[in-house]
């Protein structure tokens, strides 16, 4: 009777591991891989650059950062790119990849991978439900964003 139970529950808790295993595993694959943290958003910048995917291009950016932009306008901006300012944004080469918070992050460039001084050296990034996206300094969620971590403690602004 005793073996009975034991095997009884050494099969509930079998099915119980696997039951977890398999939740667990469809919950990973909710973000976008090509998303799914801020150097891998920016290379999949890259590439849709490199094939002049401009469907794929949108979608690297916040809804935020395109928000009062249709699709086609955006697409068409990226059209009349001239391959100089193209070959400008493949260039650039990460040298800090910083996550702030499950919100926020940027990516610091090579300062030698710009080509132009008056260039950012940044790119800022904001995680929505599809992973983490492009965006600016300037948009308003990321500057809530950002003053929120400050306020935590997560991050701190450099001193100059």
């Amino acid at each position: 009777m005793l073996k009975v139970l034991i095997r009884v529950l050494h099969t509930i808790a079998l099915q119980l591991f696997v039951c977890l295993a398999l939740l667990y595993g469809c919950a990973s694959e909710d973000i976008d891989q090509r998303f799914a943290h801020p150097a891998q958003t920016f290379q999949t910048y890259k590439r849709a650059l490199e094939n002049s995917d401009f469907d794929l291009l949108w979608e690297c950016f916040s809804s935020s950062q395109v928000e009062g932009e249709d699709r086609q306008s955006f697409v068409e901006r990226w059209r009349q790119k001239t391959p100089a300012e193209i070959k400008a944004q493949l260039r650039r080469e990460i040298a800090e990849e910083r996550i702030i918070n499950e919100r926020i992050g940027y990516l610091l460039f090579d300062s030698s991978t710009l080509g132009d001084e008056r260039a950012s050296p940044f790119f800022y990034f904001l995680r929505d439900s599809s992973g983490w996206k492009i965006t600016s300094h300037l948009d308003s969620t990321f500057h809530q964003e950002l003053e929120q971590a400050i306020e935590r403690g997560e991050y701190k602004l450099p001193d100059f």
